[in-house]
């Protein structure tokens, strides 16, 4: 028998076990990435009737939804990790972050083209692979300059936490001679921190001026519309604070908390539930703490607000590019 016949009997062979696995077993093949946990052990190898472990071959957990490509699966521990495979990553194998997976369509078709995949080096569990992973992210232009800017606000709040005239004075500094915080467009980010700072230490008028400062750079910024509110409702001028909130309101929903804050400051507790009450229901799983406001103003005793209350003030995102050229979410507390 010639090499291109057997080669033909061997496609033709695998086709009849194809068909016959998938019959049985009604599975698929995939390659994918796993998202929202970055590595698991032990998972199962199903097809068939068989089952057995390797660290490479997750077994669904549920059932795939309408288009085949989306599932979820269980590691150690019992972690279950959904799965959403990007057709672009079909036939690419890349572990670290992700880790590849295949379900297997049937024992005899896997069997008989050794696709059962033997990748040890890139394994998430390998020190050397995840060492250079971690070097790539932080070698990573995108990244250095996220990391930078953090260090730089990091410092900003250390600074202003031990000595306020210190910490604004090191804010200035960076100000007018960082040529990083220049070119990357972040001196309004800095001069709205130094103004955060100012109001969370009663300087409300240096706050102020500082907010305006931003405004002049960049006048669609709500959430220096909504610092400058608080400023002016310590001033006591409630109608341009009520104003810049409810602008800000219809473009950004978030902001209808400091409008029911606004409102219990003027001491009307009814208008205050009902916008609160509002927003927890457009999502109460996102507005949760519109819930436990209501509840607590629904207790006589409990104090109305006297000014706006930031939430997550000092808190911010830092988004970190991927070896898979996504992105990583962190969140960082100063």
């Amino acid at each position: 028998m010639s090499i291109k016949k057997g080669f033909i009997y061997l496609i033709f062979v695998s086709i009849i076990l194809f068909v016959i696995d998938g019959v049985m077993s009604k599975k698929e093949l995939h390659k994918g990435m796993i998202i929202n946990k970055k590595h698991l052990n032990n998972t199962g190898r199903s097809g068939g009737s068989s089952t057995g472990e390797t660290p490479f071959a997750p077994i669904p957990e549920q059932k795939n939804d309408p288009k085949g490509f989306s599932f979820t699966i269980t590691g150690n521990s019992n972690q279950k990790v959904h799965v959403v495979p990007k057709r672009e990553m079909y036939n690419k194998a890349s572990l670290g972050d992700s880790i590849t997976y295949i379900q297997y369509k049937g024992l005899l078709t896997n069997i008989l083209w050794n696709t059962i995949p033997h990748e040890l080096e890139k394994h998430p569990n390998n020190e050397n692979y995840l060492k250079i992973q971690q070097e790539k992210k932080i070698t990573n232009p995108l990244n250095k300059n996220a990391l930078l800017l953090h260090s730089k606000i990091k410092k900003i709040y250390q600074q202003s936490d031990k000595d306020l005239s210190k910490g604004i004075e090191y804010a200035d500094s960076l100000i007018q001679n960082d040529e990083f915080l220049s070119k990357q467009n972040k001196i309004t980010n800095i001069q709205a921190i130094i103004g955060e700072i100012l109001y969370d230490n009663n300087q409300i008028d240096l706050a102020l001026e500082r907010f305006l400062l931003v405004k002049k750079q960049e006048r669609k910024h709500l959430k220096n519309d909504a610092n400058i509110a608080g400023c002016y409702i310590k001033k006591g001028e409630y109608k341009k604070a009520l104003e810049l909130l409810t602008d800000a309101s219809n473009i950004n929903k978030d902001f209808k908390w400091l409008i029911g804050n606004y409102y219990e400051v003027i001491e009307s507790k009814p208008n205050a539930i009902i916008m609160y009450k509002e927003l927890y229901d457009s999502d109460n799983k996102a507005y949760f703490y519109c819930k436990k406001r209501i509840k607590a103003l629904q207790n006589s005793e409990t104090k109305m607000y006297k000014e706006l209350i930031y939430l997550k003030r000092r808190e911010r995102t830092i988004m970190l590019r991927n070896s898979l050229g996504g992105f990583e979410i962190k969140k960082v507390k100063y």
